[in-house]
């Protein structure tokens, strides 16, 4: 009997790709068409499989019984088919696949093994609709499994030994189809491959369909190591991830086993580190359990498998020059956890902790590439801030005549020498998702986990981890409700003005032509011509850039949209918050981290400093105090620049506009003062701070509200006078003096707004409040530079 099997599939792969070309208006994203989809998942049913010869005996057996014997003989040959575990380790399983191997070919079966045998036109048809016969075949296999009721066999016996070596041997020639052809036209069917790999991740071994990824991901590496431009083969790698992660049962394939704190401080990390364990990720035990867990190793790629690839991957492409590829990476990530946190079966609180386990190296990622991250501190400043700067310590002490400490010297040089390596290569929306996604992990990972990991840290690792809270908290910085977007003019619309442009610049509207006609007062009739409203303009401001109201949807979706920002900052603050209280603990139980003090109190300064609701006012402004009434020396003691930051700070919320903000800000003031006089009965360094602070606040924020400030330092005095412990001392009459050189400092204020409107005048002014401070060099020296700043602008 003649064989027509190739035949038929050569066949229908025509029929594919005949149907494809003509009726392409019925294909998706990934070149799917609508009519074959209906045909697979509608059509393509099997009507009948063939008994194997162990079913066939079984099925005779039964019919010749009662209905007890029958349910009885049925729980005990399934009980004996799940006993085995490997495939030909059941007897079961080795006598179906036997009786498979004397049988004809299932569809599923013929299907590969033809597809391994075609070559030519055909072969490169089914490369061009692959989707078709992956479908195809995980199609059949299901039905296979469902009609068999082999669902409940162990995964590596429900198919025969045949169709497994026909599968492996596609999986092969496809990799190298996809290694050796352009990256544009495989794309298509690299998506199919990963979509097939999906689909078997929930139908075969899974230990077989991780082989193929492995291998899959192999050959790729290695041939983008020998590229000059790997960007494309690394873009369908991604994909093909993507893919491949969007499983709904990622979670478990990737053995989230929990982790305790004792397991977590079970290696201690070695007290004489080697230079590559100083290069790592903060000189961990190389061998720890804890390692394993917080970075890409090799060991965590093999008990994480999926998720550990895609790290892997995100940390390559971050070598690699090319934003759109970072940005696509960083999606992949995020969609991963805004998927995870939307998944209600992941919502109990010890599921999270797993779940943040699973992506803990994501952390280690963004401190290794911190400088590619986004300024958004210095795109603020740029654009200018709403506070001044303060007087930089090192030039106040060079007046005096004191020399800068070497540490702060040695840290500034290196600031400087690093800065051309800081160069940001993530646009700023790219790093936004990814900060988004560092905030997640920090909130849902396990306090315990995060404190073993931090407690090994150096101290320069923990200083990044720091500095990316800092950036954090400006990156998410709530600046209230914003306009969703300009809408132009009905009568030009954007499309329209886009169209113009491009004309202009390639030259295709005659200049010439048209200054003649508007010369003649005629209009522009001329074909190369573009006449706005009917009249012999070129343009009309009017009409192009006048803003038409917004819809009463679009006023109510910007409003959600402003109370979700408003939501996101303040969760993301207070997590920051809780993370920083939580290094200061670990900062206290080692001295050799004391150095990090500084670091962590600039991140709380930081956040005073940024646009916050009152509830999270109310919280930073505890956790500021709590801070100075554990820490003073690190404000007192310390040559720093941290107290005139704080009194800057404190000042400025002094003189806003809402009655909590102002109470919280008056109170850390207030203790302020009180601690510095406790340590030496006098708080006179506080004194000189706020002093400089409130001369630098009235000279270059115009719209400072005077009198909510008045009220603020009355309400000081109120504190200092009824303080019955500090009451007999001389702490009150030093917080009136202060009070009143404040005061003279807001009448200033009131003579510099008359003139404001006179440049000339107020530089006059100015120079004679910086004269009258000829005994206090520091306020001098404020006043002068608020005079620079006022000529600079």
């Amino acid at each position: 009997m003649v064989n027509v099997a190739g035949a038929a599939f050569d066949g229908l792969v025509s029929i594919v790709h005949v149907v494809t070309t003509f009726l392409d208006a019925q294909t998706d994203l990934h070149g799917r068409n609508s009519l074959l989809l209906s045909y697979i998942y509608y059509h393509c049913i099997v009507k009948k499989y063939p008994l194997s010869d162990q079913e066939a005996a079984k099925e005779f057996y039964l019919h010749s019984r009662s209905a007890s014997e029958v349910a009885a003989i049925n729980h005990a040959m399934t009980s004996f088919e799940r006993a085995g575990s490997v495939r030909g380790t059941s007897d079961t399983a080795s006598s179906a696949a036997g009786a498979q191997l004397n049988s004809k070919r299932l569809p599923h079966e013929e299907i590969a093994s033809q597809w391994t045998l075609c070559s030519g036109g055909p072969r490169e048809f089914t490369l061009r609709h692959g989707w078709f016969c992956f479908e195809l075949i995980i199609q059949c296999m299901t039905q296979y499994l469902t009609t068999s009721q082999r669902l409940h066999y162990p995964r590596a016996a429900r198919f025969s030994e045949r169709f497994i070596d026909d599968l492996n041997t596609l999986v092969r020639s496809f990799i190298d189809d996809i290694v050796n052809s352009p990256a544009r036209e495989i794309t298509a069917f690299n998506t199919s491959l990963a979509f097939f790999f999906h689909d078997c991740l929930s139908l075969l071994d899974r230990t077989l369909v991780f082989q193929w990824i492995f291998a899959y991901c192999k050959r790729i590496n290695a041939k983008a190591v020998t590229l000059m431009e790997p960007t494309p083969l690394m873009s369908l790698k991604l994909d093909f991830l993507r893919i491949l992660s969007a499983h709904e049962h990622l979670f478990p394939l990737n053995l989230p086993f929990a982790q305790s704190s004792a397991w977590m401080r079970s290696q201690p990390a070695s007290p004489s580190p080697s230079v590559s364990s100083n290069n790592s990720q903060g000189s961990i035990n190389s061998n720890s359990p804890l390692q394993n867990s917080v970075e890409i190793s090799g060991a965590f790629k093999q008990q994480h498998f999926l998720i550990g690839l895609t790290l892997s991957e995100l940390f390559a492409i971050f070598e690699v020059p090319n934003g759109a590829l970072h940005v696509k990476a960083i999606n992949v990530i995020r969609n991963l956890l805004s998927w995870h946190d939307s998944d209600p079966r992941y919502a109990l609180k010890e599921a999270r902790h797993r779940l943040a386990h699973l992506y803990l190296p994501l952390i280690g990622i963004i401190m290794e590439h911190l400088p590619q991250l986004y300024e958004f501190v210095a795109d603020a400043q740029r654009k200018g801030s709403h506070l001044p700067a303060a007087i930089q310590q090192s030039v106040a002490m060079a007046i005096a005549g004191t020399p800068t400490s070497t540490a702060d010297i040695g840290r500034r040089d290196n600031g400087d020498a690093g800065g051309q390596s800081r160069r940001p290569t993530l646009n700023a929306e790219a790093t936004r998702h990814l900060l988004a996604c560092f905030m997640w992990i920090v909130k849902s990972a396990d306090e315990h986990t995060l404190r073993g990991w931090w407690e090994a840290l150096q101290g320069q690792r923990l200083a990044q981890l720091l500095e990316i809270f800092q950036l954090t908290t400006h990156c998410f910085e709530y600046n209230g409700p914003k306009t969703l977007h300009t809408r132009g003019h009905t009568g030009v619309q954007r499309e329209e003005l886009k169209s113009m442009l491009g004309d202009a610049i390639l030259g295709s509207i005659l200049n010439r032509n048209d200054l003649g006609k508007r010369r003649a007062g005629g209009t522009l009739s001329s074909q190369n011509s573009v006449t706005l409203g009917g009249e012999g303009l070129r343009y009309r401001k009017d009409q192009l850039w006048r803003q038409a109201p917004m819809t009463d949807f679009e006023s109510v979706e910007a409003k959600n949209e402003a109370i979700l920002e408003g939501v996101l900052s303040a969760e993301i603050t207070l997590t920051i918050l809780d993370s920083v209280e939580l290094i200061v603990q670990v900062i206290s139980g080692q001295g050799i981290l004391q150095d990090q003090l500084g670091a962590a109190f600039k991140v709380i300064l930081h956040a005073l400093s940024c646009s916050q609701s009152v509830q999270v006012y109310e919280n930073l402004f505890a956790c500021q105090r709590s801070m100075v009434s554990k820490f003073p020396e690190l404000l007192f003691e310390a040559e720093t620049e941290y107290c005139a930051d704080l009194c800057l700070r404190l000042l400025s919320h002094c003189s806003s506009g809402i009655a909590a903000v102002r109470s919280q800000a008056c109170a850390s003031l207030y203790m302020l003062m009180r601690q510095n006089f406790e340590i030496g009965n006098s708080f006179s360094r506080v004194k000189m701070q706020v002093t400089i602070s409130l001369s630098s606040l009235v000279g270059t924020i115009n719209d400072l509200n005077e009198d909510f400030l008045r009220r603020s330092l009355k309400t000081i005095l109120t504190y200092a006078d009824q303080d019955a412990v500090l009451k007999t001392t001389s702490f009150p009459e030093q917080v009136r003096d202060l009070i009143f050189n404040l005061h003279m400092i807001l009448s200033d204020t009131v003579k510099m707004k008359a003139y404001q409107e006179d440049p000339e005048m107020l530089m006059d002014l100015m120079y004679r409040i910086a004269k009258g401070y000829k005994n206090s060099p520091d306020l001098r020296l404020t006043w002068l530079a608020n005079m620079s700043q006022k000529l600079g602008g």
